[in-house]
């Protein structure tokens, strides 16, 4: 919910892992971190970032999001951990000793969610949502297969979405997902409300899926 008299106000956690994408990685000229930290400072409710990268690159991103402008002190970068729950715990710790109405937790390699997506999340939680995450249909035919590979059924699509990212929830389910060990992004809690997801919030994963950021950048600024 809302502050009374006074305006809601959210912290993002942006997990970078350490295999693919690497968040150094250009597209379109600028790291994938770059547009991801600068979607989320587009954010009007945005009061807060903690990047949780790799110790490798910690110098690099600190670097990156230093000429970011409008970071100042909302934006911190901090040592990831050894795999993303451990990642989160860490994110949550840098701010458990402030408030926030609503928490989102963010995948770095979808550095492309536009911002008006991440403001339907965090207004979903304003308005009392415990969590919520963007989805998309599914739009491809979902084969269930046996141990063997032989299809089984056809799944109805009706009913499947894709998840994407952030995933907006209440310091007490991040705060219970951090004491379990728990990876937000992999095992969202029992009840997830969901707004619409954007196609731009892709996972880039792979080359095939950083040289299709490329085209939908070139195509949206020609």
């Amino acid at each position: 919910m809302r502050n009374p008299g006074g305006a809601a106000r959210a912290a993002a956690l942006v997990l970078a892992g350490s295999g693919e994408p690497d968040v150094l990685v250009r597209v379109h000229g600028e790291p994938l971190l770059t547009h991801a930290v600068r979607g989320l400072l587009d954010v009007g409710c945005m009061n807060r970032l903690v990047v949780a990268v790799p110790s490798r690159i910690l110098g690099s991103c600190e670097a990156i999001v230093r000429e970011l402008p409008g970071t100042g002190k909302r934006c911190r970068v901090i040592p990831g951990g050894a795999d993303r729950a451990e990642s989160l715990r860490l994110a949550y710790e840098a701010v458990r000793d402030e408030h926030y109405d609503a928490y989102l937790v963010h995948d770095a390699a979808r550095p492309f969610v536009p911002p008006a997506t991440v403001a339907a999340v965090a207004e979903a939680v304003f308005q009392g949502a415990g969590a919520v995450a963007p989805v998309l249909p599914v739009t491809d035919t979902v084969k269930l297969v046996d141990p063997a590979g032989v299809i089984v059924t056809t799944k109805d699509r009706a009913q499947l979405r894709t998840i994407q990212s952030p995933l907006g929830c209440t310091e007490g389910v991040l705060r219970d997902a951090c004491a379990r060990g728990v990876d937000l992004l992999s095992e969202p809690p029992g009840t997830v409300r969901t707004v619409a997801g954007h196609p731009n919030a892709i996972r880039l994963a792979t080359p095939f899926d950083l040289a299709v950021a490329e085209a939908l950048l070139l195509e949206e600024r020609a």
